[in-house]
């Protein structure tokens, strides 16, 4: 008898936080090292957020081979997966491609916003079970967010990512194809020096020892 999919999963996107090579877009107003301690406390309160949801799995996907993946994983009690291709894109489609071969309904997060929330998982898994497509899009145009059922690999190809059009470029795909898709509410997320202002306001616990 085959195995039964799970029915929700939730794919978390994340990098190894080596100073240097994550968060750099709000170098040098922060330092190298203080950028990497913020992507730990968001990569944290993140996995916070999700891990201990009711009714989702959760599945922690890498960049890179790192320490720190064995201590979350344990923390949080999750699976670790290595992500395969050589950009992003490549990487979200090979995951959410693997990931629904265990599941029904994937939603895929990165770590850099503060915002995500039970409330907001549940709005677009609701979407997903009922369109198939959701968006959360980002304040600075990309998205925060993406849930699907099935695998849309030219979603992903040759997007200008970490552009301000990833988010309606996306949308004009799904549009192109005439697929129904679910937008939800914009949400900030952290990758620019003016960010930090606003973070410091919403989640000043997050900031706290960065000298914001």
């Amino acid at each position: 008898m085959a195995n039964k999919k799970t029915n929700r999963t939730i794919v978390v996107f994340a990098k190894a936080p080596i100073p240097g090579e994550v968060k750099t877009r709000l170098m040098p107003f922060l330092s190298a090292g203080k950028a990497a301690a913020l992507h730990r406390n968001l990569v944290n309160h993140t996995l916070r957020t999700v891990a201990c949801l009711p009714h989702y799995t959760v599945e922690l996907w890498v960049g890179s081979q790192h320490s720190w993946w064995d201590e979350l994983a344990g923390q949080y009690g999750l699976a670790v997966f290595e992500q395969r291709g050589e950009n992003l894109g490549e990487r979200m489609s090979f995951a959410l491609e693997n990931t629904l071969q265990r599941s029904e309904q994937v939603v895929i997060v990165g770590t850099d916003c503060p915002s995500i929330s039970a409330q907001y998982l549940q709005q677009a898994f609701d979407g997903v079970e009922q369109g198939g497509v959701v968006i959360g899009p980002a304040d600075d145009g990309g998205y925060v967010l993406l849930g699907l059922n099935r695998s849309l690999p030219w979603l992903f190809n040759a997007m200008p990512w970490g552009g301000d059009d990833v988010f309606a470029t996306t949308v004009a795909r799904l549009q192109q194809a005439e697929l129904n898709w679910l937008e939800l509410e914009s949400l900030m997320d952290i990758d620019r020096p003016e960010d930090l202002i606003r973070l410091e306001q919403l989640r000043p616990d997050l900031t706290l020892g960065l000298g914001i």
